[in-house]
C-alpha cells in the first residue's frame, strides 16, 4: 500500500504531491508539482499579507482550495497510472494562512491551514489526514516546524551531528546529534524574494539567483532587516508570512531608494545572514549540512552560504529524496504515523507538552 503526501508551502506557489511506498525505508514512487492559478495565488497572498479578511471569503477560500487539491489528486492518480485502491490515505498540510506561536501575550498560540480536508476527501473517496499543527499547539507548543521528526528518520546518521536546512517560504533548520533532535524556523528563505521579483520582474521566482546575483547588498536596509527581534529570539520558535510579508518590508522608510535588484540581492544576503545566526545557535561542530525544499534550487544563494557558513551544503537526494519532496514525503509520513495512532514526541522541538498524535483523520 502506498501513502500519498500533498504539500503546498509558504512559498505559495502551488501544490507538491508524492506516492510513497514505506514497505521498505522510504520509496518516492511518483512525484508532480501543480502550480496555483494567478487568481487562487493572489487571493491567498492578500489573505496573508492584509491579514483581515471575511469569514464568507475565508470560507470561499478553503472550499476552493478543497476542490482543487482533490482534482490535483485525481489527475495525478490517472497520470501516474496508480489505482485509488493502492493508497491507504493521503497527508495534506493544506496552505498556512496565518500562523501565532505562543508567547507572554498568547499563552496558547494558533494556526490556520485552509483547504477543506472533507471536500478533498470526498473527491478523492480516499481517506485524508488533516490539520497537523492544531494539537500541537493546544499542548502549548508552535505547531512548527514538523519536518525534524522526518529529517531524524531520514539523514540522521551516528556519530555525527547532521544539519539538515530546508529552503522553503521560510527556512527551518533541523539539528540531528544521535537521539537529539533540535528545530526552528530562523526566518525567510524565498518568500520574499519571490515577491520582489514577481513584482519588478513578472517573474515567479529568481532562477538560479541570477538576478540577485547582479544585485549589491544595501548594508543599511540589511541592518534595519536584521533588527528584526525574532532573528534573536531561543527556540523553540516559528514564523511565516503573518510577521514575514511585503508590508514588513516596505517598513523600511528608504526602500523606494534602493534599486529594485539591490533589494533582491540584500533579501538573499538576510536569508544567508540568519541562516548563520541560526547555525550559531548549535552548540556542538556541525560535520555536514543537508539542503531541501525549493530553494536549494538556488544555486547562487547556496554559494554565498557555503561562504558564509565556512560549509559545503549536500542535496537532499544523496539521501534518496529529492530536495522538492522532502515536505511532501513529511505528509504522507505523517498521515502513516496517524493510520498506525503512534504518537510523535516534538517536546524538543515545537515545545509541545507531551507526545502526541498529529494530525484529523477524514475517513471514508
Amino acid at each position: 500500500m502506498l501513502y500519498l503526501g500533498m504539500m503546498s508551502g509558504t512559498s505559495c506557489d502551488g501544490v507538491d504531491v508524492v506516492a510513497v511506498d514505506f514497505n521498505q525505508g522510504i520509496k518516492v514512487i511518483e512525484s508532480s508539482f501543480s502550480p496555483y492559478s494567478d487568481s487562487i495565488k493572489s487571493q491567498l497572498l492578500a489573505c496573508m499579507n492584509d491579514k483581515a479578511i471575511s469569514a464568507m471569503k475565508l470560507n470561499q477560500i478553503d472550499t476552493e482550495l478543497g476542490l482543487i487539491y482533490g482534482h490535483v489528486i485525481n489527475q495525478f492518480l490517472v497520470d501516474k497510472g496508480i489505482g485509488k485502491k493502492e493508497i491507504l490515505a493521503i497527508g495534506m498540510h493544506g496552505q498556512t494562512v496565518y500562523h501565532q506561536p505562543p508567547s507572554q501575550a498568547v499563552p496558547i498560540g494558533n494556526t490556520m491551514q485552509i483547504g477543506s480536508a472533507a471536500i478533498t476527501a470526498q473527491i478523492t473517496q480516499i481517506t485524508t489526514i488533516a490539520d497537523f499543527r492544531s494539537m500541537d499547539m493546544a499542548f502549548g507548543g508552535h505547531g512548527a516546524p514538523l519536518a525534524p521528526a522526518l529529517h531524524q528518520h531520514v539523514f540522521g546518521r551516528p556519530n555525527r551531528h547532521v544539519v539538515v536546512l530546508n529552503l522553503g517560504g521560510i527556512a527551518n533548520i533541523t539539528s540531528i546529534t544521535g537521539d537529539e533532535v533540535i528545530g526552528f524556523d530562523t526566518g525567510p528563505a524565498n518568500c520574499l524574494m519571490d515577491e520582489w521579483i514577481k513584482v519588478h520582474q513578472g517573474l515567479e521566482y529568481d532562477q538560479s539567483g541570477q538576478w540577485a546575483a547582479q544585485g549589491t547588498v544595501d548594508s543599511d536596509l540589511l541592518n534595519y532587516l536584521m533588527s528584526e527581534s525574532y532573528f534573536s529570539d531561543a527556540y523553540p520558535k516559528s514564523t511565516g508570512r503573518e510577521l514575514f510579508n511585503s508590508n514588513w518590508l516596505r517598513a523600511y522608510p528608504h526602500l523606494d531608494d534602493v534599486k529594485a535588484v539591490d533589494v533582491q540581492r540584500t533579501l538573499l544576503q538576510l536569508t544567508v545572514e540568519t541562516i548563520n545566526l541560526g547555525l550559531q545557535l548549535l552548540s556542538k561542530p556541525i560535520d555536514r549540512i543537508v539542503v531541501c525544499g525549493g530553494g536549494s534550487n538556488n544555486s547562487f544563494l547556496l554559494k554565498e552560504l557555503d561562504r558564509r557558513t565556512a560549509k559545503t551544503c549536500q542535496h537532499s537526494g544523496t539521501y534518496g529524496i529529492a530536495p522538492d519532496d522532502v515536505e511532501a514525503v513529511l505528509m504522507a509520513w505523517l498521515a502513516k504515523q496517524n493510520i498506525e495512532n503512534k504518537k510523535l514526541d516534538l517536546t524538543q522541538i515545537t515545545g509541545a507538552s507531551q507526545p502526541l498524535i498529529y494530525g484529523v483523520r477524514y475517513r471514508l
